[in-house]
């Protein structure tokens, strides 16, 4: 599994080597050129970074007990090997208390790190997605709307970063893309309601559900191996807490090499991310970290009439948009 540097968010708090971030804008310092001025500089933020997280973790064991400053202990940890893909399932799993005590360290925040990016979610146990929950999608493949969510499953290979290349084995050749709105379920939820759903929701961010055609509908009518490639998952930029935005209300789009090509809204879905999250836990448990793609809208290219198809090739780029969270962007080769 892919590790890498954190990315901020735009809101709430996520966890990146070393600090915590708050707000996307919020950028790396510019290199001054002089490698043992950079270095100097890191170890620096480093030390300041322990003092403050020893300083937290003692505050934290006093006012909301050790189970939730072990959260401030991960960070400690981090510290040693710049390696934050357990405190992001450490601060998933721990909840408000948890976001409360690692928000004191957000302020004015920076990171000194430098290194590939990581999937700003990532050690879930389950890569969930659901097909054809879109009334326009419907629509364009003239099909009959579903009674109940399509569910299918992605690997943990399968994620990817934003700005990450993505191999497209040369063996196919009807690659497509597929933006969606991707929950990241925040506690343990089973048989929950509709209702209640969302209060189980950590975040959200954008996904890309990658898909090979020529796989999909050709070898078997099981969706699996044509969509859990390594690097067929991809997600980012950012990962927004579940209180930032109104995932049935948000701006969705993809853009292949700057050509808009979906255009739609949350709206649009025939089974809300609450009713998703309501059927799936009647079947099994989800747990923390755990990720739901939550279908696609309109637009995808195989849905285009047989002589408009321009499936994705070597040197694509791909950006998927989502109003509230920003623009997962991706390279294939």
């Amino acid at each position: 599994m892919k590790k890498g540097v954190g990315l901020p968010v735009f809101s709430g708090v996520a966890i990146g080597p070393a600090v915590v971030y708050r707000k996307a804008e919020r950028t790396l310092p510019v290199s001054s050129g002089d490698p043992a001025l950079e270095q100097a500089k890191f170890n620096s933020a480093l030390d300041t970074a322990r003092e403050q997280l020893t300083a937290l973790y003692e505050k934290a064991k006093v006012e909301i007990g050790e189970e939730q400053a072990a959260i401030v202990e991960v960070q400690l940890l981090m510290l040693d090997d710049l390696d934050y893909l357990d405190g992001v399932a450490m601060a998933i799993e721990g909840g408000a208390a948890a976001m409360n005590v690692l928000a004191e360290l957000a302020q004015d925040a920076q990171c000194f790190a430098e290194g590939e990016n990581a999937p700003v979610v990532t050690g879930g146990e389950k890569i969930l997605c659901i097909g054809f929950n879109y009334r326009r999608h419907v629509k364009e493949f003239n099909i009959t709307l579903p009674t109940a969510p399509t569910p299918f499953n992605k690997f943990p290979d399968a994620l990817a970063a934003d700005g990450d290349s993505i191999y497209l084995d040369p063996r196919y050749v009807e690659y497509d893309y597929e933006a969606e709105l991707v929950a990241v379920i925040g506690k343990a939820a089973r048989n929950v309601s509709a209702e209640e759903a969302l209060d189980y929701v950590f975040g959200y961010t954008c996904g890309n559900d990658l898909s090979t055609r020529d796989l999909q509908f050709v070898r078997t009518n099981q969706w699996l191996l044509s969509k859990t490639f390594d690097g067929f998952a991809p997600i980012g930029p950012c990962l927004v807490t579940a209180d930032s935005i109104d995932p049935n209300a948000l701006a969705i789009s993809s853009k292949v090499n700057g050509q808009l090509r979906q255009n739609s809204n949350t709206s649009d879905m025939i089974f809300s991310p609450a009713q998703i999250i309501a059927d799936l836990s009647r079947h099994f448990t989800l747990q923390p970290g755990d990720l739901i793609f939550t279908g696609t809208p309109q637009g995808v290219m195989h849905g285009y009439p047989k002589d408009q198809k321009n499936w994705l090739k070597p040197g694509d780029t791909v950006g998927v948009t989502i109003e509230g969270i920003g623009t997962i962007t991706n390279t294939f080769r």
